[in-house]
């Protein structure tokens, strides 16, 4: 018998455990940037647990990009890219609070190349 009054986890968003590649920067209040990278361990709407290769100060205003595992339309390599702000370092990792976040192309091929041309169409 558990004696939890409150049973489960009560965060707001849900965390998704992952162990995917990121690398980052951040800006110091002298305003220098320094560039990491690291490993997350878990994911939601609100936050980002990872990894760093070096310790980023509460309070450093962070951008962090995501190696997605999925490929968009099963061609293009995709990136998710976080921003916010790192809210607390602990044993158990380093949180980014996420501020805003979107999904972009990288790699070989991205939307920004010109499609090759078809021999079934022509411009009339």
């Amino acid at each position: 018998m558990s004696l939890d009054l409150i049973p489960g986890d009560r965060r707001i968003y849900r965390r998704y455990e992952c162990q995917l590649d990121l690398r980052f920067e951040h800006q110091d209040r002298a305003g220098a940037i320094t560039v990491g990278h690291g490993v997350t361990a878990d994911l939601s709407t609100g936050a980002l647990r990872f990894f760093p290769d070096q310790t980023l100060p509460p309070g450093s205003q962070t951008e962090a990009r995501v190696a997605w595992p999925f490929l968009l339309q099963n061609v293009c390599p995709l990136e998710l890219v976080l921003k916010g702000t790192v809210s607390a370092v602990t044993g158990r990792g380093t949180i980014l609070a996420i501020r805003s976040y979107e999904f972009r192309t990288c790699g070989a091929r991205s939307f920004w190349e010109t499609p090759p041309a078809s021999s079934m169409w022509k411009v009339a």
